[in-house]
C-alpha cells in the first residue's frame, strides 16, 4: 500500500538542512561516491532529482522505500516521487540554491528515467554515465536503510550542491565583469566568431539562444527552452530544436539546420509543432547549410500547405537573425546576453564550445 510522504515535514526538513549546511559543510556520507557521480555525470539531471527526491522522502518518513518512483510501485513503502519532486525539490533548489539543478522544467519527473515504477537495473536507460548512475542508484540507495543515515546523505548532497551554487556564481561574476562594457559591435563579432568555429552545431544553438533572448523577454511570459544537439526528441515535451514558450504554453518551435537538409526534415519538423500547438516555427541556417539563399522549391509548397492548417513557417540565416536583432535592439544588455550564452552552453554540455566562450570572454572580451 503506498504512502504519503508529509510535504510540509520535507520542506522544513530541506530548510533545515540547508541552515546547517551553510554553516557547517558535511564531507562525507555512506554513499558519497554515488552522490558525486550522479551529480557530476553528463547527461543525468533526472538521476539528480531522482536521488535528492529519494534521500528526502526517506528522510522525511522511515517507512518510504528509496527505490520507488510511482504510488502504483507494488513496494509497501511504494510513493508519488514524482509529485515530491515538482512541489517540494523543484521549487526549493529553485529559491535557495540558484537553480543549481536547472529549473527549465518545473515537473522534472516527468521524463523517461523517472517514468519507471521503481529503480531498477532493467529500466531502460541511455549507456554512458545516465548508465553508471542508475548502476550506482540501484547499488547504494538500498544501504540507507534509517531516516538518521538518508538525513545524513541529505545533508552531504545540499553541501555538494551549495559549493556548486557558489561555483557557479563565481562564474556568472566573471561573466558579468567581462561583458559589463562591451558594447553592439564588440558583441556581434565575438558572436560570429562562436559561429565560425561550429562545434558539431552547438555554436548555432548558443548563438541563437541568446539572440532569441533579446526578443523573447521571461518578464513578457516567454521562456526559451533550448536542447543538446543532435538529441531530437529527448524531452516528451520537445518539440523543435529550440522551445520558445509563452505562458507555459508552446509558442514557437526554432529548427537550428547547420547542414543540408530535406523536405522530410521540414515536414516531420513542422508536424511536431503543429501537435504540440505552437503557432509558428522557424528554419535558422547555420554557415554550413545554403538553405537560407537557396531554399529548395518544396519548401515554398510546404509554408502554404501548413500555413493553411495553422503553422506559420519561417526560414532565415543565422547572420540575418544576428544582424536583425542586434539592430532591432540597440542598447542591449551585452552581460545579459552573454549570461544566457553561458547557461545555454553548460545546459546542453557542449564542452568545446564551452571551454572557448570562458577561455575568450574572460581575455577581455576578444576572440583570441
Amino acid at each position: 500500500m503506498a504512502i504519503e510522504v508529509d510535504r510540509t515535514r520535507a520542506t522544513k526538513l530541506l530548510e533545515e538542512s540547508l541552515a546547517r549546511c551553510m554553516s557547517a559543510p558535511v564531507g562525507e556520507c555512506a554513499i558519497r561516491d554515488t552522490i558525486d557521480l550522479v551529480m557530476g555525470g553528463k547527461n543525468c539531471l533526472t538521476y539528480r532529482y531522482i536521488l535528492l527526491t529519494a534521500l528526502l522522502a526517506k528522510a522525511a518518513d522511515k517507512h518510504a522505500d528509496i527505490l520507488s518512483l510511482q504510488a502504483s510501485d507494488t513496494s509497501k513503502g511504494a510513493y508519488d516521487a514524482r509529485s515530491l519532486a515538482s512541489k517540494v525539490v523543484y521549487p526549493f533548489q529553485l529559491a535557495f540554491l540558484g537553480n543549481v539543478l536547472d529549473g527549465s522544467n518545473s515537473d522534472p519527473l516527468v521524463n523517461k528515467p523517472a517514468r519507471f515504477s521503481r529503480l531498477s537495473l532493467g529500466n531502460h536507460v541511455a549507456g554512458g554515465d545516465p548508465k553508471k548512475a542508475l548502476t550506482a542508484l540501484c547499488r547504494d540507495l538500498p544501504a540507507v536503510k534509517t531516516q538518521a543515515m538518508a538525513l545524513a546523505c541529505l545533508d552531504y548532497t545540499i553541501s555538494l550542491l551549495l559549493n556548486m551554487k557558489r561555483e557557479m556564481d563565481a562564474k556568472a561574476a566573471k561573466f558579468e565583469t567581462a561583458t559589463r562594457d562591451m558594447g553592439a559591435i564588440e558583441a556581434r563579432e565575438f558572436i560570429s566568431e562562436l559561429l565560425d568555429q561550429g562545434f558539431g552545431g552547438a555554436a548555432l544553438t548558443v548563438a541563437a539562444t541568446a539572440l532569441f533572448s533579446l526578443q523573447f523577454k521571461s518578464g513578457d511570459g516567454y521562456c526559451i527552452v533550448p536542447h543538446p544537439v543532435n538529441q531530437s526528441g529527448a524531452s516528451k515535451r520537445q518539440f523543435s530544436d529550440l522551445d520558445v514558450l509563452k505562458n507555459g504554453r508552446p509558442f514557437l518551435g526554432v529548427e537550428l539546420k547547420d547542414r543540408p537538409f530535406s523536405e522530410i526534415d521540414v515536414r516531420r519538423a513542422a508536424d511536431m509543432a503543429l501537435s504540440a500547438g505552437a503557432a509558428s516555427l522557424i528554419f535558422v541556417a547555420g554557415r554550413m547549410s545554403s538553405f537560407a539563399s537557396q531554399p529548395p522549391t518544396y519548401f515554398a509548397k510546404a509554408r502554404a500547405e501548413y500555413g493553411m492548417r495553422g503553422l506559420c513557417i519561417g526560414l532565415t540565416s543565422i547572420d540575418s537573425l544576428l544582424d536583425t536583432l542586434l539592430a532591432f535592439h540597440a542598447g542591449f544588455d551585452a552581460a545579459a546576453l552573454f549570461a544566457t550564452a553561458r547557461e545555454t552552453v553548460e545546459r546542453i554540455g557542449a564542452v568545446e564550445a564551452q571551454m572557448w566562450i570562458y577561455k575568450n570572454l574572460l581575455s577581455n572580451g576578444r576572440p583570441q
